[in-house]
């Protein structure tokens, strides 16, 4: 496309360049900013939905809808420092974006003088920029003084938005009290309004209110200091992140979209548009929004645990555990913290009694916002023995209607696992695997079930057709290392004899390298190699070590680690002593 003026902007397409007319302030821009320019250009004032902007300028790259928002926040941010034009690009509720009707587009007939007057100009501006730079801090300084002056609540409002970003409950609550004393004599301040909310929000991580309460707490201080300002960037994060927690999509959506023309540069925006992302099971799109955000905060621990749980989304565990022990290191008196580590770490002993000791202190209101906890905490009963209680609250619950189906299904082949029923189990965790046949962490369960339940051909079929780079050999042995063990015991079962030798020896060389297995490893590789002495010991080191089984992660340890056994008498008294320990901990608690 030739060069063609846009208001007072010059474009220059095969530049990649946007030239103030006349005064020759120059931008350049990313070839998909300045394609996603011209496609608004072409399209004549008419409005294009984000999904017709992504097919125009980005197809084939599949990319999410941030991508939009961030290029048409940056374009807007240049082409509206234009005084003559407030607005050059505009947002029309439910069908996207164009370019202002008001806004002359025509093909550029003085692209020359502009260039040719460039240097004139910049000699011109040199001067006025030096004496700029050497009166700016005076200026910038007389302003802000100007400012607390002219603010009777400067110093409180000041002190408190510092407090409100403390780790420290007797800070957050000095903060909480500033904000509210401003409040009490000026209800409209909307520094205070928002940051009251902030506190409240801090709070809830570190103190004794709940995040339940926070909603009712936070609700009328936010629709309040949006009623005075609707472009507040932090009004709308916290907006969004409500509608995040309480399932309303639209309308969190509607935030995002918001937010994102406000600024592209407020890091629990980018958060919590990662966490919206998350939850509508795009992963890829929400590892890049958390990015985003650790890049813009690294030092905020509900930023870094954001990231951890994307990258756990995406089935990386090594950086997941890195980014969630970085949050951890942080803020380590976050409330949530033993909630939280079960998801990143085994389950063991002494976090079964740290998490056991969280729900008795907080589960009543955190089940009101997150029904799925209990889903969760009928796995952890079932990793504790209690399977008459667990029943009994998956029958009693009401609210799991909310909560995913696959969850669901997989909760209940947990429950009929525990109860006997191994075929039932098998069942749920087939209809659970239609459900996503695609997720390699919907199928894992199933190949396992079917390994229990002595189906190791259908089974292998299923590993082999998913894990394709294992079962060819090509993956890393390092990262994938339960796979290539769970690979070689149904080798063996199947008597694929050759291929069984062949990843019996790369494990076998992996060890050789100084390589050591996780316990809970080692004793299945024992197993599968019939060295039931040695297996004996893993087993009893397990116990030692403070293992459990781990139900949220799989039903099927304890029948595997047993499968080839002969010595049925250790079997025996190894399960009567997990049973004591697992009763132990119960006691512990009450």
């Amino acid at each position: 496309m030739k060069d063609l003026l846009l208001g007072n902007w010059l474009v220059m397409p095969k530049l990649n360049q946007i030239i103030e007319y006349p005064n020759g302030q120059e931008y350049t821009v990313t070839p998909k900013m300045m394609q996603l320019l011209l496609v608004l250009i072409e399209a004549d004032a008419q409005p294009l939905s984000i999904d017709e902007i992504i097919e125009l300028v980005w197809k084939p790259k599949v990319v999410s809808d941030s991508s939009v928002y961030q290029a048409v926040a940056q374009l807007r941010k240049i082409l509206n420092s234009d005084p003559q034009h407030k607005e050059y690009i505009e947002r029309i509720s439910g069908h996207g974006y164009r370019i202002a009707p008001n806004v002359l587009v025509t093909q550029n007939s003085i692209n020359t003088s502009v260039k040719s007057s460039r240097w004139i100009w910049f000699a011109s501006v040199g001067f006025t920029l030096a004496l700029l730079l050497a009166i700016l801090p005076s200026i910038f300084n007389e302003s802000t003084r100007n400012s607390a002056e002219d603010d009777p609540y400067f110093d409180e409002v000041t002190l408190a938005k510092h407090l409100s970003k403390s780790t420290n409950i007797a800070e957050l609550e000095q903060a909480k009290s500033l904000y509210q004393q401003v409040l009490s004599k000026q209800g409209e301040n909307i520094d205070a309004l928002s940051g009251l909310c902030n506190a409240y929000m801090g709070l809830s991580l570190f103190g004794e209110i709940s995040e339940y309460e926070l909603l009712a707490l936070c609700r009328p201080l936010l629709e309040k200091a949006r009623a005075l300002e609707e472009k507040n960037i932090e009004v709308i994060t916290s907006l969004a992140r409500f509608a995040v927690i309480e399932n309303n999509d639209i309308q969190a959506q509607k935030y995002f979209t918001r937010g994102f023309e406000i600024s592209i540069d407020n890091p629990r925006l980018w958060h919590w548009y990662g966490r919206f992302l998350r939850k509508s099971n795009d992963i890829e799109g929400a590892v890049v929004a958390h990015q985003k955000a650790y890049r813009l905060a690294p030092n905020d621990a509900v930023i870094v645990r954001g990231l951890a749980y994307a990258y756990l989304n995406f089935r990386d565990m090594s950086l997941a555990r890195k980014y969630f022990e970085r949050s951890v290191a942080i803020a380590p008196h976050t409330k949530n913290n033993p909630l939280y580590q079960l998801d990143f770490y085994p389950l063991s002993q002494k976090r079964a009694l740290q998490y056991l000791q969280w729900y008795r202190e907080n589960h009543v209101d955190h089940n009101k916002l997150y029904p799925a906890q209990q889903l969760s905490h009928i796995l952890m009963l079932l990793s504790l023995g209690r399977t008459q209680e667990a029943n009994t609250l998956y029958q009693q619950a009401t609210q799991f209607t909310t909560t995913s189906a696959s969850f669901r299904l997989y909760v209940e082949a947990g429950l009929a696992w525990q109860q006997g029923n191994a075929e039932k189990a098998e069942t749920l965790l087939k209809q659970r695997y239609t459900l996503g046949s695609n997720a390699k962490h919907y199928v894992m369960p199933y190949v396992m079930a079917l390994i229990a339940n002595r189906k190791s051909e259908l089974a292998k079929e299923l590993f082999e057709r998913h894990f394709s780079e294992v079962s060819s050999l090509l993956a890393p042995i390092s990262e994938h290392t339960g796979q290539y063990l769970i690979y070689a015991l149904m080798l063996k079962l199947t008597e694929q004899q050759n291929k069984y030798e062949r990843v019996n020896t790369l494990i076998s060389n992996h060890l050789a390298q100084d390589k050591v297995l996780d316990t809970s490893l080692l004793a299945l590789w024992f197993t599968i190699n019939n060295e039931e002495l040695r297996a004996k010991q893993a087993l009893t080191d397990l116990l030692n070590d403070g293992w459990l089984p781990d139900y949220n992660d799989s039903f099927f340890a304890i029948e595997l680690y047993f499968s080839r056994f002969t010595d049925h008498e250790f079997k025996r008294q190894w399960q009567r002593r997990l049973k004591r320990i697992q009763a132990q901990l119960e006691e512990r608690v009450e």
